[in-house]
């Protein structure tokens, strides 16, 4: 009998305590102020950190993380490297592999609609953000160490996921309640707001 009581009361304790460890966003969904660090997660981002114990940026170092941090999420099938868009080959400038954006290996995959989702390791976030705010609007997911773009399904569903949208156009509203943080760049902002 002593032996249940033990059992029932130490069972309480473990869920009272995993219980109190969660939704812990330091005030809610709302910015981060000036003094935030990093791309913190906010209220409704789900929490699925690769390192859940810490809070922080989504960080995911190889293609293969990144591939199965996508797959867990949305459909990401066919992947293959892929250095720069065939449709931008001819530019010098345009988003491919390299010291100029920052970006360490590049790949492609497709969504349920077979629409193009590319993932990029990116081992120079400052300078991956200044290309980005160059070349204008193309919905950037961007995590510690790595960037997603997709089409509308693919965004989605990595809402909540960790990735903050990169938002460099003055015009672009974000509503209030998402997380608004100063990107590595002047002029560009980090947000867990995803249209």
């Amino acid at each position: 009998m002593r032996t249940r009581g033990m059992v029932t009361v130490v069972a309480a304790v473990l869920a009272l305590t995993a219980v109190s460890g969660c939704g812990d966003d330091e005030g809610g969904g709302g910015s981060t102020g000036a003094g935030g660090e990093g791309y913190g997660q906010s209220a409704g981002s789900g929490g699925r950190l690769m390192d859940t114990g810490t809070q922080g940026p989504v960080s995911a170092p190889t293609m293969a993380d990144i591939e199965a941090f996508v797959s867990a999420r949305t459909t990401c099938t066919d992947l293959h490297m892929e250095d720069r868009d065939s449709d931008h080959e001819d530019d010098p400038e345009a988003e491919s592999a390299g010291k100029l954006w920052g970006i360490k290996e590049r790949a492609v995959c497709w969504d349920a609609k077979r629409m193009g989702v590319t993932l990029m390791s990116v081992d120079d976030m400052k300078s991956f953000q200044t290309q980005a705010r160059k070349r204008g609007p193309a919905g950037y997911l961007v995590g510690e160490d790595f960037v997603v773009t997709g089409g509308p399904t693919t965004r989605a569903d990595l809402r909540g996921s960790g990735l903050l949208a990169l938002v460099c156009d003055p015009e672009t509203q974000i509503p209030s309640g998402y997380t608004k943080e100063k990107g590595l760049v002047d002029g560009c902002t980090l947000t867990d707001f995803i249209s």
